[in-house]
């Protein structure tokens, strides 16, 4: 029996083999509790794969923005302690695993905005991982000054601007309820500081596409996660398209049909 894991900024969620997901909250999550109690309670499982969201390297988590799981080399541990099989990566890249499977082309880029902004590549068949599998962390790119830092530390991101926390984050700062922190929904507000959040949020969003797509050169973009798979932000990285630099192939942009899209990737892992 195979488990099946994504451990997001938000939610848990695991499932085996082709079972029913399960998902709860993340902040809940001790991950070794976890792996321990669900060994000891499943005792055929064969192998386990894991999409984390944060950094991991040669089987170890090293960090997360989002989640408390830090510093923790998750596969030597279940390797020696229950001699089953274990692969992890970060939640991004199995995430464009699962969309390339999808869609059957050479590269694309994905951008997954949701709790963060993620992003993940993939040339030529094979994923851009980096030296130490660090490539992708779009959202952590330093951008503009913010009176509060991102869970990484610094007060700068692109994520601070561009993702779902950080609307919630501007939303409090600028004492707008906590229910209009959408982006349809604060274009509707007539109000000039949820008039500044989101062109905010467009402006971030155009400087991570004109700095990726100048970076990797990319003719397939998946936009996906709760903020990001959404039309009008598919209309507009469109029209941010026919401002760039030079003259490039059509570029073919897509809302992911994915309901999970990093946990199938997970079953591309093993």
């Amino acid at each position: 029996m195979k488990l099946y894991i994504d451990y997001g900024g938000t939610n848990f969620r695991y499932l085996f083999d082709d079972g029913e997901v399960q998902s709860f909250s993340s902040e809940d999550v001790d991950l070794k509790e976890f792996l321990d109690d669900i060994i000891k309670n499943n005792p055929t499982i064969s192998s386990i794969s894991i999409s984390f969201a944060g950094t991991v390297n040669g089987g170890k988590i090293i960090r997360s923005a989002n989640t408390v799981t830090q510093n923790f080399d998750v596969k030597s541990y279940i390797e020696k302690e229950y001699n089953i099989n274990l692969e992890i990566q970060n939640d991004l890249n199995c995430a464009a695993l699962a969309e390339f499977n999808t869609l059957h082309v050479e590269s694309l880029a994905l951008f997954y905005i949701g709790t963060g902004f993620g992003s993940a590549f993939i040339d030529e068949n094979r994923l851009i991982l980096g030296s130490s599998n660090k490539s992708g962390e779009l959202g952590h790119i330093p951008f503009k000054k913010s009176p509060f830092k991102c869970g990484c530390g610094r007060d700068d991101c692109l994520e601070l601007y561009a993702s779902g926390s950080g609307i919630k984050r501007w939303c409090a700062y600028y004492q707008i309820d906590e229910k209009y922190s959408r982006l349809d929904l604060l274009e509707k507000l007539n109000d000039e500081k949820a008039t500044l959040i989101v062109e905010n949020f467009y402006q971030t969003l155009a400087h991570a596409f004109h700095t990726t797509l100048n970076l990797f050169d990319f003719n397939n973009l998946v936009l996906g996660g709760s903020v990001g798979k959404n039309i009008k932000i598919k209309e507009f990285l469109e029209k941010e398209f026919l401002k760039s630099s030079f003259e490039r192939e059509p570029l073919h942009v897509s809302l992911s049909t994915l309901e999970e899209g990093s946990l199938e990737g997970t079953k591309y892992l093993l």
